[in-house]
């Protein structure tokens, strides 16, 4: 609102005439200001939006990333089942032997070979 948007009243002497244009005055002085704020209020906004909007997709980045470690994590652990699988049938435990092992049977003995 401009100056020239406000209705002048004849000014005189009176002293109504002169509080009255005071009031409109400072209503406009405050129209301008609350047209300040609220400037200043939607840029904020939208920037706080254009934040937001980036932490979102940061966000579903980092979570198709975690999903992918924890795919990853649970074919290792796969592996490590069928690793562990594997070494119990070819490495049994004493108490699953049929009978007890000798060194003998972990390294074959040394054939005497002159040099």
């Amino acid at each position: 609102m401009s100056q020239s948007d406000v209705i002048q009243f004849p000014q005189g002497t009176d002293l109504v005439d002169r509080a009255g244009n005071e009031v409109l005055v400072k209503l406009q002085r405050a129209a301008g200001i609350a047209e300040q704020n609220t400037q200043q209020a939607v840029s904020m906004a939208h920037q706080a939006t254009m934040q937001l909007r980036v932490a979102e997709d940061r966000i579903a980045r980092l979570e198709a990333e975690a999903w992918s470690y924890r795919e990853r994590a649970e074919r290792a652990e796969a592996w490590l089942q069928r690793i562990s699988q594997e070494i119990e049938q070819s490495f049994p435990s004493r108490g699953q032997q049929q009978q007890p092992q000798q060194p003998d049977d972990y390294a074959p003995r040394r054939q005497n070979v002159r040099r």
